[in-house]
Protein backbone atom coordinates (compact mmCIF):
# COMPACT_ATOMS: atom_id res chain seq x y z
CA UNK A 1 0.00 0.00 0.00
CA UNK A 2 1.37 3.37 -1.04
CA UNK A 3 1.01 6.22 1.48
CA UNK A 4 0.26 9.65 0.09
CA UNK A 5 2.50 11.98 2.11
CA UNK A 6 0.55 15.01 0.84
CA UNK A 7 -2.80 13.76 2.09
CA UNK A 8 -4.76 15.88 4.62
CA UNK A 9 -4.55 13.07 7.20
CA UNK A 10 -0.75 12.89 7.02
CA UNK A 11 -0.53 16.71 7.09
CA UNK A 12 -2.74 16.80 10.19
CA UNK A 13 -0.75 14.07 11.97
CA UNK A 14 2.50 15.87 11.12
CA UNK A 15 1.14 19.10 12.57
CA UNK A 16 0.03 17.32 15.75
CA UNK A 17 3.47 15.75 16.11
CA UNK A 18 5.15 19.14 15.59
CA UNK A 19 2.99 20.73 18.29
CA UNK A 20 3.77 17.89 20.69
CA UNK A 21 7.50 18.34 20.07
CA UNK A 22 7.14 22.11 20.51
CA UNK A 23 5.24 21.55 23.74
CA UNK A 24 8.00 19.32 25.12
CA UNK A 25 10.69 21.86 24.21
CA UNK A 26 8.68 24.62 25.90
CA UNK A 27 8.21 22.63 29.11
CA UNK A 28 11.89 21.67 29.25
CA UNK A 29 12.93 25.32 28.86
CA UNK A 30 10.49 26.35 31.61
CA UNK A 31 11.95 23.94 34.17
CA UNK A 32 14.57 26.38 35.54
CA UNK A 33 11.62 28.80 36.19
CA UNK A 34 13.76 31.90 35.56
CA UNK A 35 13.73 30.97 31.85
CA UNK A 36 9.93 30.99 31.50
CA UNK A 37 9.97 34.38 29.77
CA UNK A 38 12.46 33.36 27.05
CA UNK A 39 10.61 30.04 26.65
CA UNK A 40 7.29 31.85 26.04
CA UNK A 41 8.96 34.15 23.53
CA UNK A 42 10.46 31.18 21.66
CA UNK A 43 7.10 29.39 21.75
CA UNK A 44 5.38 32.40 20.16
CA UNK A 45 8.11 32.60 17.51
CA UNK A 46 7.14 29.16 16.28
CA UNK A 47 3.36 29.36 16.76
CA UNK A 48 3.11 32.75 15.00
CA UNK A 49 5.14 31.28 12.14
CA UNK A 50 2.67 28.38 11.98
CA UNK A 51 -0.29 30.78 12.17
CA UNK A 52 1.14 32.61 9.14
CA UNK A 53 1.36 29.21 7.35
CA UNK A 54 5.11 29.58 6.89
CA UNK A 55 5.93 26.07 8.12
CA UNK A 56 9.47 24.85 8.69
CA UNK A 57 11.40 22.92 11.30
CA UNK A 58 10.71 23.12 15.03
CA UNK A 59 13.81 22.15 17.00
CA UNK A 60 16.54 24.49 15.71
CA UNK A 61 14.32 27.58 15.18
CA UNK A 62 12.92 27.22 18.71
CA UNK A 63 16.33 27.19 20.37
CA UNK A 64 17.60 29.92 18.06
CA UNK A 65 14.69 32.15 19.14
CA UNK A 66 15.24 31.13 22.77
CA UNK A 67 18.88 32.21 22.54
CA UNK A 68 18.34 35.39 20.51
CA UNK A 69 15.54 36.74 22.70
CA UNK A 70 16.86 35.43 26.01
CA UNK A 71 18.19 38.68 27.48
CA UNK A 72 15.19 40.82 26.61
CA UNK A 73 12.60 38.18 27.56
CA UNK A 74 14.39 37.50 30.84
CA UNK A 75 14.47 41.22 31.72
CA UNK A 76 10.79 41.54 30.81
CA UNK A 77 9.86 38.60 33.04
CA UNK A 78 11.76 40.18 35.96
CA UNK A 79 10.16 43.57 35.28
CA UNK A 80 6.64 42.13 35.23
CA UNK A 81 7.30 40.00 38.30
CA UNK A 82 8.40 43.07 40.26
CA UNK A 83 5.54 45.18 38.91
CA UNK A 84 3.07 42.43 39.83
CA UNK A 85 4.49 42.14 43.35
CA UNK A 86 4.25 45.91 43.88
CA UNK A 87 0.67 46.03 42.55
CA UNK A 88 -0.47 43.08 44.69
CA UNK A 89 1.09 44.76 47.72
CA UNK A 90 -0.67 48.00 46.76
CA UNK A 91 -4.08 46.33 46.54
CA UNK A 92 -3.64 44.60 49.89
CA UNK A 93 -2.30 47.79 51.46
CA UNK A 94 -5.19 50.02 50.41
CA UNK A 95 -7.78 47.33 51.21
CA UNK A 96 -6.31 46.77 54.67
CA UNK A 97 -6.22 50.41 55.74
CA UNK A 98 -8.36 51.15 58.79
CA UNK A 99 -11.33 53.35 58.05
CA UNK A 100 -10.99 52.86 54.29
CA UNK A 101 -11.64 56.52 53.46
CA UNK A 102 -12.64 57.97 50.09
CA UNK A 103 -9.01 58.69 49.26
CA UNK A 104 -8.15 55.05 50.06
CA UNK A 105 -10.93 53.91 47.71
CA UNK A 106 -9.60 56.17 44.94
CA UNK A 107 -6.08 54.81 45.40
CA UNK A 108 -7.42 51.25 45.33
CA UNK A 109 -9.23 51.95 42.06
CA UNK A 110 -6.11 53.52 40.54
CA UNK A 111 -4.03 50.52 41.64
CA UNK A 112 -6.67 48.22 40.16
CA UNK A 113 -6.45 50.04 36.82
CA UNK A 114 -2.69 49.51 36.80
CA UNK A 115 -3.24 45.81 37.58
CA UNK A 116 -5.53 45.49 34.55
CA UNK A 117 -3.08 47.34 32.30
CA UNK A 118 -0.24 45.13 33.54
CA UNK A 119 -2.21 41.95 32.83
CA UNK A 120 -3.39 43.13 29.41
CA UNK A 121 0.09 44.21 28.30
CA UNK A 122 1.53 40.91 29.52
CA UNK A 123 -0.64 39.17 26.91
CA UNK A 124 1.33 40.93 24.17
CA UNK A 125 4.81 41.60 25.51
CA UNK A 126 6.51 38.24 24.86
CA UNK A 127 4.89 37.88 21.45
CA UNK A 128 6.16 41.37 20.59
CA UNK A 129 9.65 40.28 21.63
CA UNK A 130 9.33 37.27 19.36
CA UNK A 131 8.18 39.35 16.39
CA UNK A 132 9.91 42.75 16.65
CA UNK A 133 13.31 44.07 17.67
CA UNK A 134 12.97 46.77 20.33
CA UNK A 135 14.25 47.86 23.71
CA UNK A 136 12.64 46.49 26.85
CA UNK A 137 10.85 49.74 27.71
CA UNK A 138 9.74 50.29 24.11
CA UNK A 139 8.35 46.75 24.02
CA UNK A 140 6.38 47.36 27.23
CA UNK A 141 5.08 50.67 25.86
CA UNK A 142 4.00 49.02 22.61
CA UNK A 143 2.34 46.17 24.53
CA UNK A 144 0.27 48.66 26.53
CA UNK A 145 -0.72 50.58 23.37
CA UNK A 146 -1.71 47.41 21.52
CA UNK A 147 -3.71 46.14 24.49
CA UNK A 148 -5.66 49.39 24.80
CA UNK A 149 -6.30 50.02 21.10
CA UNK A 150 -7.20 46.41 20.26
CA UNK A 151 -9.66 45.74 23.06
CA UNK A 152 -11.61 43.02 21.24
CA UNK A 153 -8.49 40.91 20.70
CA UNK A 154 -7.24 41.76 24.20
CA UNK A 155 -10.47 40.53 25.78
CA UNK A 156 -10.37 37.33 23.71
CA UNK A 157 -6.74 36.71 24.71
CA UNK A 158 -7.70 37.31 28.35
CA UNK A 159 -10.63 34.88 28.12
CA UNK A 160 -8.45 32.17 26.57
CA UNK A 161 -5.85 32.56 29.32
CA UNK A 162 -8.48 32.69 32.06
CA UNK A 163 -10.28 29.56 30.83
CA UNK A 164 -7.01 27.60 30.61
CA UNK A 165 -5.91 28.71 34.10
CA UNK A 166 -9.32 27.91 35.65
CA UNK A 167 -9.41 24.48 34.02
CA UNK A 168 -5.88 23.73 35.19
CA UNK A 169 -6.85 24.67 38.75
CA UNK A 170 -10.16 22.79 38.96
CA UNK A 171 -9.76 19.94 36.44
CA UNK A 172 -6.66 17.85 37.03
CA UNK A 173 -7.24 15.86 33.83
CA UNK A 174 -6.54 19.04 31.83
CA UNK A 175 -2.91 18.83 32.99
CA UNK A 176 -2.49 15.71 30.84
CA UNK A 177 -3.57 17.65 27.76
CA UNK A 178 -1.34 20.60 28.70
CA UNK A 179 1.68 18.33 29.17
CA UNK A 180 1.10 16.57 25.84
CA UNK A 181 0.39 19.57 23.64
CA UNK A 182 -1.82 22.07 25.43
CA UNK A 183 0.68 24.89 25.87
CA UNK A 184 1.64 24.97 22.20
CA UNK A 185 -2.01 24.61 21.11
CA UNK A 186 -3.09 27.55 23.30
CA UNK A 187 -0.16 29.64 22.05
CA UNK A 188 -1.21 28.85 18.47
CA UNK A 189 -4.80 29.97 19.09
CA UNK A 190 -3.50 33.18 20.66
CA UNK A 191 -1.08 33.63 17.76
CA UNK A 192 -4.01 33.74 15.33
CA UNK A 193 -5.22 36.83 17.18
CA UNK A 194 -1.77 38.30 17.70
CA UNK A 195 -0.72 38.20 14.04
CA UNK A 196 -4.01 39.90 13.16
CA UNK A 197 -3.08 42.75 15.53
CA UNK A 198 0.58 42.88 14.49
CA UNK A 199 -0.32 42.93 10.79
CA UNK A 200 -1.72 46.45 11.21
CA UNK A 201 1.73 47.69 12.19
CA UNK A 202 3.90 45.69 9.81
CA UNK A 203 5.02 47.17 6.47
CA UNK A 204 3.38 45.79 3.36
CA UNK A 205 5.52 43.67 1.05
CA UNK A 206 7.69 45.91 -1.06
CA UNK A 207 7.62 48.77 1.44
CA UNK A 208 10.87 49.93 3.01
Amino acid sequence: MKINLDSPVIAFLTTVADFMILNILFIICCVPVITIGPAISALYTITMREARHEGGYIFKPFFKAFKNNFRQSFLLSILYFLAGAVLVFGVKFWQGKSGFSTSDQVMLVITGVFVVICIFSLLYVFALTARFDNTVLKTVKNAVILAVFNLKETILLTLISAVVIILMIFAKSVWIFMMVGGFSACAYVKSLLLIKVFRQYEPEEGEI
